[in-house]
This record gives structure tokens, C-alpha cells and sequence, in this order.
């Protein structure tokens, strides 16, 4: 296949002020035989106005609408996406991202036989014209999924064109509100790790004031750290009978920290008797001991974090 139909997965929510960037640099694409389907997750603004706007200039364009019946929120938006694609190649992509001009075919000519997905680089920039990266990529690292998972490797939703039919070995979890794409790739490199990595920068991420990035930077350390132990605990449920034995007690030390930075001194919360449940079925007796010593005394005393750092 010579020149394969790549489907372009977005989903939005009232980003009527940003879309058109995206898709402008979408049109601008080199390469050209592909599909875009933009799901939105029921926008309040005039999203639907500026859609309707590409969609009648370039029958390349898809607006879609989240189905009533699925969870709000950009996953269920993606797991519709993918649905209703039709190409033999999928590329999630945000809403106020915006795509190089050569982003499609320099990761589609990088394809052989038997990869299934291709990984490029993304830069940051905001408002002030300031440029980051969010992962600075050690090519000398393989592609594994002990090291995604600890987070020696990684990569945003962007960066990856996938086959079809790899992107759809996993679908998004639509329980999740962060955290998605370090969800999705970690079960997803436990079915495959056979890709590959382009040198090369493909897109540009907006960090700006209504971005995710932004906003769980701006929730407090309590919140903050109370998303992070949801996502951590979903992930583990998900893959503890396939991980290692080193990536599963990581996993147990994250969750232990993050309930401890999302506690309140002088209660029991609901989130700590599942780390104690977690302890209690993974057989960790001596960490077991001591956050169960140090829930007692953050219960009675408000203290205990020298219990805490025995075991992180």
C-alpha cells in the first residue's frame, strides 16, 4: 500500500478560538490522502460553526458529535474517533496542537513490514513564544515497556502513528480525566513493543491557560496528588498480572506516596484502606506494618511521615 488513508483522530471541547490552527496545519499537510474526524464532547461555544466551515470546503473534514450514551470527555471522544475511522493508519491529535507540514509523511515513509507504530517528537511553546520539550528522547534507550512505565521513555499522544489494527489492540479508558496517553501506551506496549523512533519534530504542542497541562499545574498538591493515585491504581489494576516484579513495587511506592500527599491529618480516607488492600493482596507485609502504623498515627496525632519514608 503506496498511499495509505491515515485517519486523524481530534477530540474538543469549546476550543472554537484554537481549532482552526489545528486544522489549518492539518490542511497543510504534504502528504495528503487522509481523514479527519473531529469528535466533540458536547462544547458549549461555537465549535460547531467553525467545523461545519472546514467540513463544507474539504470533504476530507468529519464533525462528530460524543454519542449520548458514552462518558463525557476527550477518551470517549477518541474510542468514538476510532469507530467511525476508516484508515489503515490512526494519528490522535489535540484540538489546539498543531501539525508541521511534513508530520504525516515523514512517519508514514518510516514504516516497514513489521512496525506498528512510529514515534516522533513534539515542541512545546506558549504564549510568550518560550519552547520546551515534553520528553527529550534517549534514542538509545529500546522501546520497552519496563522503561515507558517507569518513565525512562515516553511520549505524548501526538507523537504516534500507529496501524489501525495496533491502535485498536487497546481503547482509551474513559473512566480517566489525566493521564491518558501514559495509560493508553503502557497497556498498549505490553501487547507490542514493535516501533520505532523518527529523529525528527513533527508537531508543536500550545501550553496555555485552558490546556491540561496547565490546569492540573494549577490544582492543589492535595487534588494533584489524588488524580495521580486514581490514575496509578486504575494502571496497576490493569497490568499487575503482567508486570514485573520491579515495575509492580513501583508502582505500590507511588500509590503510597501519593496517599500520603493527598491525606488529611486526624482522618482515615477512603483512599487509604485501598492502599492497605493493595498491600494486603500483593503480600508486602513489612510496607503493610508500616502504613498501617503510619495511618494510625496520622489518624491520632496528625503525624508519621518518618513510617512513610521507610517505605518510598
Amino acid at each position: 500500500m503506496n498511499n495509505p488513508l491515515i485517519s486523524i483522530i481530534i477530540p474538543t471541547y469549546n476550543r472554537a478560538n484554537l481549532i482552526s490552527e489545528t486544522l489549518d496545519s492539518v490542511l497543510a499537510q504534504t502528504y495528503t490522502n487522509w481523514e479527519c474526524i473531529v469528535v466533540d464532547d458536547d462544547s458549549t461555544d461555537n465549535t460547531e460553526e467553525v467545523l461545519n466551515t472546514y467540513v463544507d470546503k474539504d470533504s476530507r473534514f468529519q464533525y462528530r458529535k460524543r454519542p449520548i450514551d458514552r462518558k463525557k470527555g476527550a477518551n470517549a471522544c477518541r474510542n468514538h474517533g476510532f469507530k467511525l475511522s476508516k484508515g489503515s493508519y490512526i494519528n490522535w491529535f489535540d484540538s489546539d496542537d498543531i501539525m508541521l507540514p511534513n508530520n504525516l509523511k515523514l512517519r508514514v515513509n518510516a514504516f516497514e513490514d513489521k512496525i506498528g507504530f512510529v514515534i516522533g517528537n513534539t515542541v512545546n511553546f506558549d504564549e510568550n513564544g518560550n519552547e520546551s520539550r515534553p520528553f527529550v528522547l534517549d534514542y538509545s534507550h529500546p522501546i520497552e515497556v519496563d522503561r515507558f512505565v517507569s518513565q525512562q521513555i515516553g511520549w505524548i499522544t501526538n507523537d504516534v502513528l500507529l496501524r489501525k489494527e495496533v491502535a485498536g489492540l487497546v481503547s482509551f479508558d474513559e473512566r480517566l480525566k489525566s493521564g491518558q496517553e501514559y495509560n493508553y501506551f503502557s497497556r498498549l506496549l505490553y501487547l507490542t513493543n514493535n516501533g520505532k523512533y523518527l529523529k525528527e519534530d513533527i508537531a508543536r504542542r500550545r501550553i496555555h491557560l485552558n490546556s491540561i497541562t496547565t490546569t492540573k499545574l494549577n490544582k492543589s498538591v492535595e487534588d494533584f496528588n489524588l488524580n495521580l493515585f486514581k490514575d496509578e491504581f486504575i494502571l496497576f489494576n490493569q497490568i499487575k498480572g503482567k508486570a514485573s516484579l520491579g515495575i509492580k513495587n513501583r508502582f505500590i511506592k507511588r500509590l503510597i506516596r501519593f496517599s500520603y500527599y493527598g491525606k488529611k491529618s486526624f482522618t482515615l480516607r477512603k483512599f487509604q484502606l485501598v492502599v492497605i488492600g493493595v498491600l494486603f493482596s500483593e503480600k508486602k507485609v513489612n510496607f503493610l506494618l508500616k502504613y498501617v502504623s503510619w495511618t494510625l498515627l496520622n489518624l491520632t496525632l496528625g503525624k508519621g511521615y518518618f513510617l512513610i519514608k521507610k517505605i518510598i
